[in-house]
């Protein structure tokens, strides 16, 4: 009988296969972990001559539905392009679009909620609303009707009826009797948007559907002890999570004195990986920076904006929905800003005092509604266009100066690393602050009616 020969292998070549070995398993779940960060959502900026353009959506994990919201968002933007391209040579106005959206768990489901805001001329923003609730391992979906005892949706327009005429009545407002009764009729599409929370149902009302554009979005609530017998029992003793804020670390600035400083600031977010990724580096290069956050995305990314705060950032509002003030009426104006302050008190337990519009785009009114201070920017690093890391560096440290104010978005990984590095080739130079510190630092007593674009 022969016997098999065994490979031996020298010491040097068992070191170099063990290396191999290691490296093959770092490669690969160095690529597992970046498929996960980048693939959780998607974003698209584009500015043209005749129209702007700002989409931000999810990428499920359910295919399914996945290809149903994409399919969907896909057929909005290209219906608004043609049009922008149909219309261009017959209007000066420029077009906007943005959509944004909301994600939450409910009880064992997902709620995605998706609004489209488009402005190609007129008087206002057209606005389009989809929401998805479904079991994110299987793909089913659910409507309000699977949180429903049976045969109790009649009883439930007719609460929805009285409180949205409670509503308007509370709020002194003028209101068609008729319109709110088609609009909370026992029909399952007028309940296509809620959430179910320890206080109760609550329904959201999109423009149109119980009064005229000009009352816009109605949310009503129907207390919980009004939905017994209506709502399953099981739905009715959700607790919400109570989020136990710490005080934000405060610096001794005097530290600071004889360096150059620069504020680093991101709009768009919070997001998840990025913006983490900006927070696990700060401490690298003794930095603090500020983030204008949609309010639109605070509740879904609410433990990153609370690491953010309690590590000394500066938050501020970027609005709920990204639109282009100038186009919206002064109660819109107000509601895209007071939302915003409300989900950001909501979480944090502290009301920004600092705001930047959608595209720089403000004015003496705006202002003035807001009662908030405008923070803009004198280096634009175009982030969002070139998504290089090295170019973005570059044009950090190319503009770089005292007092400025640097915008970037940290809904890209592409822009973090940029600010990262920039920040490693400009550390022995300057100091890396925050709008709050920057202020303290300089003594400026700021003024709201004015527009800061460095200091």
């Amino acid at each position: 009988m022969k016997r098999s020969k065994k490979l031996k292998l020298t010491n040097t070549a068992k070191v170099i296969f063990s290396i191999l070995i290691i490296g093959i398993v770092l490669c690969s779940l160095t690529f597992i972990h970046k498929d996960k960060t980048s693939e959780f959502e998607v974003h698209e900026i584009k500015e043209e001559s005749n129209y702007t353009l700002k989409i931000d959506y999810p990428k499920v994990e359910n295919k399914e539905i996945e290809k149903e919201v994409t399919d969907y968002i896909k057929n909005k933007k290209e219906e608004f392009l043609t049009t922008a391209e149909e219309l261009k040579e017959i209007t000066q106005t420029k077009f906007d679009l943005s959509i944004t959206y909301t994600l939450e768990e409910l009880f064992n489901y997902q709620a995605l909620h998706i609004s489209i805001y488009s402005f190609t001329g007129g008087a206002h923003y057209n606005r389009e609303d989809q929401s998805y609730y479904y079991d994110p391992k299987t793909g089913e979906k659910v409507t309000l009707e699977n949180f429903l005892e049976t045969d109790k949706l009649t009883d439930l327009s007719n609460l929805a009826y009285y409180y949205t005429i409670k509503y308007y009545k509370d709020n002194n407002q003028e209101y068609e009797e008729e319109w709110v009764k088609e609009g909370t009729s026992a029909n399952l599409k007028n309940f296509s948007h809620f959430n179910i929370t320890k206080e109760g149902l609550l329904l959201r009302f999109v423009p149109y559907q119980v009064g005229p554009h000009s009352d816009g979005e109605i949310n009503i609530l129907i207390p919980a002890e009004e939905l017994k017998r209506i709502i399953k029992s099981e739905y009715l003793t959700l607790e919400e999570p109570v989020i136990d804020v710490k005080e934000p670390v405060k610096r001794d600035l005097s530290k600071f004195k004889d360096k150059k400083l620069l504020a680093f600031t991101f709009d768009d977010g919070p997001s998840d990986a990025p913006t983490n990724k900006l927070l696990d580096n700060l401490e690298k290069y003794d930095a603090r920076v500020t983030f204008f956050v949609l309010g639109s995305r605070v509740n879904t990314y609410s433990s990153t904006l609370k690491r953010a705060y309690e590590m000394g950032n500066t938050i501020g509002s970027h609005t709920y929905s990204h639109l282009n003030l100038y186009q919206l009426e002064d109660y819109d104006i107000m509601k895209e800003i007071n939302n915003t302050n409300n989900a950001i008190e909501n979480i944090l337990g502290v009301r920004p005092k600092y705001l930047r519009a959608p595209y720089g785009n403000t004015n003496a009114h705006i202002k003035e509604l807001s009662n908030m201070y405008t923070i803009l920017w004198d280096v634009d690093t175009e982030d969002w266009k070139y998504k290089d890391a090295e170019k973005i560096k570059d044009n950090i440290v190319s503009h770089a100066h005292d007092g400025a104010i640097i915008l970037l978005h940290d809904i890209y990984n592409t822009s973090v690393e940029g600010a990262l590095l920039a920040m490693e080739e400009l550390k022995d130079e300057y100091a890396f602050v925050s709008i709050e510190e920057m202020i303290e630092l300089k003594g400026i007593n700021l003024d709201k009616t004015k527009s800061y674009f460095s200091f």
